[in-house]
Parts: C-alpha cells; sequence; structure tokens
C-alpha cells in the first residue's frame, strides 16, 4: 500500500535516539503493516520485537508490542478473537501510564465491540477513546470517530452517521493513514449494501433500483481506491461485497461467479455469522437461473448456517431472501413460512436498531461535533 503514514514511521525510526521509542515506533509500524493486508510481513517484523522485549522488559514496549500484536491477531481472522490480547495492551498502557496508546487500545475495542454488537461497550470505549486523545492524535480519533458512525449508519440513522464518516476520513487523511480510508469507504459501501438488499426484499421496487445503483457505486469506489493505493487487507472481502451488489442489480450469473470463486476463503476469514445470508442470496441466483435443484440446495445450507451468532437483520434477510426463492420454486408453504420469520426477525431488528441509537445519543447526542 502506497503510504504515507508508513514512510513517517520509517522515518520517525531511523531518527530515534531512544532505544524504548524507537521499538514503540517499530511496533505502531507492525500494527500498521497488519492493517494494511500485509499480516505476514507484520508478523515477521514482530518476532525481533517480542524476543528484544524478553531480553530486556520495558513497560512502554510491552504496550506497544500487546498492541501490534493483537492487530496481527485480528487481520489474520477478522472473527475478532484478538479481543483477549488487545485487553491486555489496555491492561500495560494503564500500567505504563502511556495515554496515546490507551485511546488507541480504547478505539479498537470499540470497534470489536461494533463487530460483535455490543452497543453499550461502543458508546463506553469510543467516547473514553476520544476523551484521552489528543486533538492531533490521528489514528485513535480516526477509529473512534469510524465506529460511531458505523453504529449510527447501522441503526439507519445516516444523516447522524455523515458527521462522523467525515471527522474520521479528515483524521486519517491527517496523517496519511490509506488503510483507515479504505476501511471508511469498504464500511460505507457494506452498509449500502445491506441497506440495497433490504430494499429488495421488504420495500418496494422503486427503491431497491434507487439504493441498489447507489450500493454498487460505493463498492466500486471501494474497489478502485484499494486498487489505487495497493491495499490488500480487504482482499477476500471486496469480493463478497461486489457480488451482493451484483444480486440487487439482478446480475446473478456475475455475482454467482464471485460467490463460487471467493466464499469459502471468506468464511474461513472469520465471516461466518454472514453464511446465512450469503447462501440465501447464491439460493437466490441459482433459481434466478433455473437451476432449481442447486437453488433447493443452497436454501437448506443457508438454514443450517442460522446460528445465535448472527445478526438480526442478517437472520431477517436470509428468511426474506428464501421466501423470494421458494415462492419462485412454486413452493408456497415454504415461502410463506419463511416470509412470517422474516417480519418477526425484521421487526425485532428495527426495535435494536432505536435501541442503538438511544444507546450511542445517550452518550454523543450533546457532543457538539464529533472531532
Amino acid at each position: 500500500m502506497n503510504s504515507r503514514l508508513l514512510a513517517c514511521l520509517d522515518a520517525a525510526i531511523a531518527q530515534a535516539v531512544d532505544a524504548v521509542e524507537a521499538d514503540v515506533l517499530r511496533a505502531e509500524r507492525v500494527s500498521l503493516l497488519a492493517r494494511e493486508g500485509r499480516v505476514a510481513e507484520a508478523r515477521s517484523a514482530l518476532a525481533p520485537l517480542q524476543r528484544r522485549l524478553h531480553l530486556r522488559p520495558n513497560a512502554a514496549t510491552a504496550t506497544a508490542v500487546a498492541l501490534a500484536d493483537a492487530m496481527v491477531d485480528y487481520f489474520s481472522d477478522l472473527s475478532g478473537q484478538a479481543r483477549a490480547k488487545l485487553q491486555q495492551a489496555l491492561s500495560l498502557s494503564l500500567s505504563a501510564n502511556r495515554v496515546p496508546l490507551q485511546a488507541v487500545c480504547l478505539a479498537w475495542l470499540a470497534h470489536l465491540d461494533y463487530v460483535h454488537g455490543e452497543m453499550e461497550g461502543v458508546a463506553q470505549h469510543a467516547s473514553q477513546a476520544l476523551r484521552l486523545a489528543a486533538p492531533d492524535h490521528h489514528s485513535a480519533r480516526s477509529r473512534a470517530c469510524l465506529v460511531v458512525a458505523m453504529s449510527y449508519h447501522h441503526a439507519g440513522r445516516l444523516d447522524r452517521a455523515q458527521a462522523w464518516y467525515a471527522q474520521a476520513r479528515q483524521h486519517a487523511s491527517a496523517e496519511g493513514d490509506a488503510a483507515t480510508i479504505s476501511a471508511l469507504m469498504h464500511n460505507m459501501a457494506a452498509l449500502r449494501s445491506d441497506q440495497a438488499r433490504t430494499a429488495a426484499v421488504f420495500a418496494d421496487d422503486a427503491k431497491h433500483q434507487d439504493v441498489a445503483l447507489q450500493a454498487l457505486t460505493a463498492a466500486e469506489s471501494s474497489g478502485h481506491f484499494d486498487d489505487r493505493v495497493g491495499g490488500t487487507a480487504l482482499a477476500v472481502l471486496r469480493p463478497i461485497l461486489r457480488a451482493q451488489t451484483l444480486v440487487t442489480q439482478s446480475r446473478y450469473a456475475e455475482a454467482l461467479v464471485l460467490f463460487e470463486a471467493h466464499f469459502g476463503d471468506a468464511l474461513a476469514t472469520g465471516l461466518g455469522r454472514l453464511e446465512c445470508s450469503l447462501r440465501a442470496d447464491v439460493a437466490w441466483c441459482r433459481a434466478q437461473l433455473r437451476q432449481s435443484a442447486l437453488a433447493q440446495e443452497q436454501a437448506k445450507a443457508a438454514v443450517a448456517a442460522l446460528r445465535p451468532e448472527c445478526d438480526l437483520d442478517d437472520v431477517a434477510l436470509t428468511h426474506g431472501r428464501l421466501a423470494q426463492v421458494y415462492r419462485l420454486l412454486g413452493d408456497a408453504e415454504s415461502a410463506e413460512q419463511h416470509g412470517r420469520k422474516a417480519q418477526e426477525h425484521w421487526q425485532r431488528h428495527t426495535v435494536e436498531q432505536a435501541r442503538i441509537v438511544s444507546v450511542m445519543d445517550a452518550t454523543f447526542a450533546k457532543v457538539s461535533g464529533p472531532g
């Protein structure tokens, strides 16, 4: 990735006169490499830092190395199993009184809270990060603002999310952090894709076509940005996102090519909770292409993939899409059953959206601007 931030870190490391500060900077460089998708390179650079830390223990270095280790872990497996290491890094940052590192740890804990739908945690950790971060502490502020933006966006309040997205982009741009800008663009595109899929299942056709075009445009913009800067962190996610948006455009054969090529990699990278809705989309493509047996096979696999950790909107979308599949296949009874479950879960989701807005507003509504 063509990263101005990486060049700045390399220059700072070369100019550092204190060995501890140099290793703290090297650990920050490891974190950035992981965020840029260069996980093998990051892991290789982390190993000598860990060895030196073992020989010469130091609280500041230990904090930075623990954070870097958590980042390598997370970007190796997006399921979020890095939480324990991130909490360890936060504890070490408190012991070492490294406030900037505390802010970064809290911002990333808020990110993991968002991934797991723990909105009280998002509000708590993001607000703490913003309170501790200096105005020019761009890495902590960009991540915290991005998580707040995504939370409002997921709750259906793009109007409130926009200012937070803008602040996240401003802070990331200020230090040349292309990885965070890439993540921002991808997450905005993914949420727009979810809205397009929702419209295709639950809303009228006119709205569906409008949001489907917006989703496709956002996905293509995200992909073009990554191609331009050489980003690889989202390499597994990009083709799946494009496949989802192609489905909303009724480009079923093109979507299937991408699903078939990248489905396994996406699941192996920690997207198992999305398997149900993705398989339902595959079933819909098969049904539209008159591949009835394969459509039924994927529909059954979608039901089998429903798990307690699946988000309510994904469960609703799965059942809603399966209702369409079975309706197209002429199975009115199955279509009715899935349609009823879709409505039940969608109503629960809208209640949850309102709760998310309430939780976020209780912490952030009184803030006069997110920055």
